[in-house]
């Protein structure tokens, strides 16, 4: 049996699909609870649920606001106290960043084209969100290696080095984190490299420049 959240969703997507003209991107205000949420302000995760499904309610699904929810939902798992409450919230907020994910088709091919959020193209910050949630879950989850893949393809994306370092400095900085996790320290010192060249003086180069120094 299908739950109202799932009714809901699924809802949203269908509204999506059969409009191009729904528009449904996190506001500012919502990603800044967000990312307070994430840091462990407990309190906003359940208003940041509530935001999100609001807006996929009246104006359909995009990639972003459905790897945003997901990434909520995990947050909920992360605080839930009963372990079977921190496996329910967790995978259903991995089912819905899939759903975002696969959605990405459905965006301009062309990132140039995209509306940008916190400086970079919708799709660009949909694999970047959805490559650290995946990353940071526990092992049990066994999403780690689809979250690496991610961090792989994007990173490895020309068109995202064309995109402006201060806004994208954190993915390369969380790529190289996951890459040190995975054991790839060719790869975290070739994104290394490419911050280097495009910052050298961005904290986020410099963070990432003490993460692998400890490796050696």
């Amino acid at each position: 049996m299908k739950t109202p959240k799932t009714l809901l969703l699924t809802a949203a997507l269908a509204a999506t699909l059969g409009s191009a003209n729904l528009y449904a991107n996190p506001s500012s205000d919502i990603l800044a609870n967000y990312n307070l949420a994430a840091d462990g302000d407990e309190a906003l995760v359940d208003t940041v649920y509530g935001q999100l499904n609001r807006l996929l309610e009246e104006q359909g699904a995009k990639p972003l606001t459905m790897v945003y929810l997901g990434s909520t939902q995990t947050l909920q798992g992360r605080d839930a106290f009963l372990p079977w409450n921190k496996m329910k919230f967790t995978e259903q907020g991995l089912a819905t960043i899939a759903k975002g994910i696969s959605l990405l088709n459905t965006l301009p091919e062309d990132v140039n084209q995209q509306e940008r959020i916190q400086g970079l193209p919708e799709a660009h910050l949909a694999q970047a969100m959805a490559a650290i949630t995946y990353t940071s879950l526990p092992d049990m989850f066994n999403h780690f290696e689809r979250g690496y893949d991610l961090y792989l393809n994007l990173l490895n994306d020309p068109s995202f080095a064309h995109q402006p370092f201060a806004a994208s400095a954190w993915v390369y900085s969380s790529g190289i984190s996951a890459a040190l996790k995975a054991g790839d320290i060719s790869q975290a010192q070739a994104w290394l490299s490419t911050m280097q060249t495009l910052d050298p003086s961005n904290v986020q180069t410099q963070t990432a420049q003490k993460l692998i120094a400890k490796q050696g």
